[in-house]
């Protein structure tokens, strides 16, 4: 059977781990992160987020060490704990993780709509079927795409903000001052939405040229993050009013516009397209082989665990996930609701987090002679605190703010997703996927009773 190929290096672990937080829709939380905070002083936030995701890196990290596999996160909860409830926090973060392009969809087909006279519609469907197209393609170009898109991204968000403010005379009002501390533990709580996906490089472990790579990678791209989004929250709300950015979809289109008029608006609609190839491309390159990885453990139909015969891709889970995104985007796109889709991303970083700290403290009990090749320092404080304080951040998420009543109806929304989702999980991992295997199982008796005392040269069952 064709199997993944280890290709990816530390340049790409790095951009596929920045790559879904690189998102147009990152514009859109940096200024929701602002509208919580005083002044200019929303980096506080983004930095503090960046901080408590640097620890819950090291557990991802300790993690991998322990099981290099592209079902990284489903099999950490599972030696922890159990398959089942490994199922279920797996597949609720799978699901939320690819729906949150519903919002990125919905955004750049916002911007682009400021420009050219073409249905928002078009946008969805061209930039989702690109990207699938180009992972179909192989994981080396996919690869070369991921680190093309986003290191171009980081060096545009750096460099725009450090002219911004330049321009600006670094006048900035109450820059140390954030507020209120309720204001501030909500800032910190979407702030952890702009590193969403810095762990989804875990699921590539399997085709990098040392899976070693992966911890490196996840904290460098924490770190790329923490000080572009940190550099450019204080240039956007430094550039433009707060007043003008918390009313619009699109703030860092105000953003390029105040800095360089239409010419602006034309740069800000480039870096648009290239944050939603480098988000879509990072989404698919990793989901997808997590999906792989599930049907591989007959959690999921086992079409899904086919490869491209040339190119070793896992074609069908690329296929699915185009679909579901699509499904998402075009819900997005006739409700408007974009929000809400922001409040699940940060509660599902925040849950996976708190499981993934959880699972750390577990394994050291369940399986303490395990080889660990990273363990996260000082014994058990940092799982310990990851657990507490991701679990104080995932509240926070649903805690209405009393100065942001908008965002109420949409931290509502979220809460209910949530729980549906939830619901939908539990009842597929505890009726239909003991189904599926009773159903793989019963065909590998029949083709056994088939070829008595031959050689399985035909029909090998399902791995």
């Amino acid at each position: 059977m064709t199997e993944l190929k280890k290709k990816i290096r530390l340049r790409t672990v790095i951009s596929a781990g920045a790559g879904l937080a690189l998102a147009t829709v990152s514009y859109t939380s940096n200024m929701q992160v602002a509208s919580y905070m005083a002044g200019d002083s929303g980096w506080m936030a983004i930095v503090i987020a960046g901080l408590i995701s640097f620890l819950a890196a090291f557990c991802f990290a300790e993690l991998v060490g322990m099981f290099p596999t592209a079902a990284g996160i489903k099999l950490f909860i599972e030696r922890a704990f159990s398959e089942k409830a490994a199922l279920v926090f797996a597949t609720v973060y799978m699901t939320i993780s690819v729906a949150v392009v519903g919002a990125e969809t919905f955004v750049l087909s916002s911007v682009l709509a400021t420009a050219f006279p073409v249905p928002r519609v078009f946008w969805i469907f061209f930039f989702l079927i690109t990207i699938a197209l180009i992972n179909i393609r192989g994981v080396t170009m996919a690869g070369l795409t991921q680190d093309i898109t986003t290191y171009a991204m980081f060096a545009a968000l750096i460099g725009l903000s450090v002219y911004a403010l330049v321009k600006n005379d670094f006048q900035l009002t109450t820059p140390l001052s954030p507020g209120s501390g309720m204001g501030l533990a909500q800032a910190v709580a979407i702030g952890v939405f702009l590193y969403l996906g810095f762990e989804w490089v875990t699921p590539l472990a399997e085709e990098t040229t040392d899976f070693k790579l992966i911890p490196s990678g996840m904290f460098g791209a924490i770190i790329l993050l923490g000080v572009s989004y940190a550099l450019f929250n204080v240039a956007l709300t430094s550039t433009v009013p707060k007043a003008l950015l918390t009313k619009s979809p699109i703030p860092h289109v105000l953003f390029g516009q105040a800095l360089f008029g239409k010419a602006g608006i034309m740069l800000m609609m480039v870096m648009s397209i290239l944050a939603s190839v480098t988000t879509f491309n990072a989404g698919v390159m990793t989901a997808s082989r997590f999906i792989y990885a599930m049907a591989r453990d007959r959690a999921l139909p086992k079409v899904f665990q086919n490869l491209h015969p040339t190119y070793a891709t896992p074609w069908p889970a690329i296929v699915a996930l185009l679909t579901v995104s699509t499904i998402v985007s075009l819900a997005v796109h006739f409700t408007g609701q974009y929000k809400v889709l922001i409040f699940l991303g940060a509660a599902v970083e925040c849950m996976i987090y708190i499981v993934m700290g959880a699972s750390v403290i577990g394994l050291r009990k369940r399986r303490p002679e395990l080889k660990r090749i990273f363990k996260v320092p000082f014994g058990w404080l940092v799982p310990v605190f990851v657990v507490l304080v991701y679990g104080l951040l995932f509240v926070m998420v649903f805690v209405p703010d009393p100065a942001n009543p908008a965002d109420a109806h949409a931290q509502l929304l979220a809460l209910i997703s949530l729980g549906v989702v939830f619901v939908l999980t539990i009842g597929y991992v505890f009726w239909l996927v003991p189904a599926l295997r009773a159903k793989y199982e019963a065909e590998a008796r029949k083709r056994q009773k088939r070829r008595p005392g031959r050689p399985a040269a035909t029909g090998a069952a399902p791995q």
